[in-house]
């Protein structure tokens, strides 16, 4: 079985502006950065102590009393072949979320490995008569 190596994949910087897909022996897999934005809980107690102005809304002028910041996450997925992520369902998925770095990415490729080996994904795959039922 041949492993993913790390030239297969993408680096960081390609996995800031988009997602990146491969596939390897019936398995696809997809890595992609994803964004939660939480509430900036730091600078909402500094404006509360009156330490610090509330940030204003460079567009509108309104005062933003409940600033947010964006936090973010490397997402990889594996899936059987041979349908593309939008098509395939969600409960024959696998995910893994990791930290948004380069060793998030290093271990999302360890992880791509892992499962690659656990699991005998050419017999996992869709038939494509399967196309009919999952596209309606």
């Amino acid at each position: 079985m041949k492993t993913i190596e790390r030239n297969d994949i993408m680096h960081i910087n390609f996995l800031k502006k988009e997602p990146f897909s491969g596939s390897s022996e019936g398995m696809r897999y997809r890595m992609a950065k994803i964004t939660y934005t939480e509430p900036d809980e730091e600078l909402i107690a500094k404006i509360r102590a009156g330490e610090v102005e509330p940030p204003v809304n460079k567009k509108t002028g309104e005062v933003i009393l409940e600033p947010t910041k964006d936090r973010f996450m490397l997402g990889v997925w594996v899936w059987p072949e041979p349908f593309d992520f939008q098509k395939t369902p969600e409960e024959r998925k696998e995910f893994r979320e990791l930290p948004f770095n380069e060793d998030g990415v290093m271990e999302g490729l360890a992880w791509l490995n892992e499962i690659k080996q656990e699991k005998d994904w050419p017999s996992l795959a869709y038939s494509w008569k399967d196309w009919k039922e999952i596209t309606g």
